[in-house]
């Protein structure tokens, strides 16, 4: 019996996809997984006959009896999806696991007319890794009927990096794109915003500093020197995906040692508030009250709260061990008395 696990390539280095999907796979593969490389290209383009031999080209090292665990979506199209799990029941005595990264249908209120199609291939899994247990009570409602459930809880953030405690610092730091998350276009707030991404705009009247993009070292170094809180936010069109999904950046900015300010309905908010790893906070103006008034000693209480905890995130156990037990519950009978 081998143990599987899919990988995305073909996106932009910058793509959050790729970079969660490469380092779930490393961690697998050190766990002795084989990896399934999966391409991104315009599946449109193959006829039925194409698709067929470009996914046994694919599945090859896959054998009866096998577990694969098929990272999703493979953002190829929900119809290749559903083809690629179809291919693998075919293998007799396979078991196949899906770990849910996103769901297009809820992210995307224009795709929600996907998300029939989406439930109807998780429905055909021996067992779903999703983000969080409300995103669980989310696709019951629409119909999911898998048993087998884990929850993730939270993304790794593999580094080898050892950096320096943050300074005490009143700032926040957000990463992502400004078109998507707009109240960066409208921060006037007292505490200055830095942000890092690619987008450019006006931001003359606004306390806003903008970083640029920076690659993975150079972010975590930059924060991890510059001190104050990471800020995980939703915008009110994401606040329901938000409640339901991980988000990258908390990793990102827990990796790098420093505190950081989340929405209360945020689905991991609690794993923060219970190993006083930040604020959990109902608004923006809340959270730059709340900095406002946070003292130099409460600060490095966090950080040391947060030093505490950052290896489980930097050393990848999250991962590790959602992708253990997963091959765990598979593998098991489950006969009832």
């Amino acid at each position: 019996m081998k143990v599987h696990i899919t990988n995305l390539y073909g996106q932009a280095a910058t793509s959050v996809a790729l970079i969660a999907q490469n380092m779930v796979a490393e961690i697998a593969k050190n766990l002795g997984y084989r990896e399934i490389g999966i391409y991104s290209y315009p599946v449109h383009t193959d006829t039925d006959a194409e698709l067929s031999k470009r996914v046994d080209g694919m599945l090859a090292a896959v054998s009866n009896g096998d577990v694969v665990i098929v990272q999703s979506p493979s953002w190829n199209s929900t119809e290749f999806d559903d083809y690629v799990v179809n291919k693998l029941k075919s293998y007799k005595d396979i078991k196949v696991i899906l770990f849910i990264h996103d769901i297009i249908p809820l992210m995307f209120k224009s795709n929600e007319y996907l998300i029939d199609k989406t439930i109807e291939t998780y429905n055909k899994a021996d067992l779903l890794i999703l983000p969080s247990k409300k995103m669980e009570t989310e696709l019951r409602r629409w119909g999911l009927k898998t048993k087998k459930i884990l929850i993730q809880h939270l993304w790794d953030h593999p580094t080898q990096l050892w950096l320096d405690i943050p300074p005490y610092a009143k700032k926040c730091h957000f990463t992502g794109s400004s078109e998507r998350f707009t109240f960066v276009k409208d921060w006037r707030y007292s505490n200055p915003l830095f942000y890092y991404g690619l987008d450019q705009f006006d931001y003359s009247d606004l306390n806003v500093s903008h970083q640029g993009w920076k690659s993975d070292t150079e972010l975590l170094q930059t924060l991890a020197h510059e001190g104050g809180l990471g800020l995980v936010w939703s915008q009110k069109s994401d606040v329901d995906y938000y409640e339901w999904n991980a988000s990258y950046k908390l990793s990102t900015y827990l990796a790098a040692g420093l505190p950081v300010i989340v929405q209360d309905n945020l689905s991991n908010h609690e794993w923060i508030s219970r190993n006083g790893l930040g604020m959990v906070v109902s608004s923006l103006e809340e959270a730059n009250e709340r900095l406002e008034q946070l003292s130099p000693e409460e600060y490095q209480v966090m950080c040391k709260h947060v030093q505490f905890f950052r290896p489980l995130v930097t050393q990848g156990y999250f991962s590790r061990k959602v992708l253990t037990d997963a091959v765990f519950e598979v593998l098991q009978n489950d006969i009832e008395e």
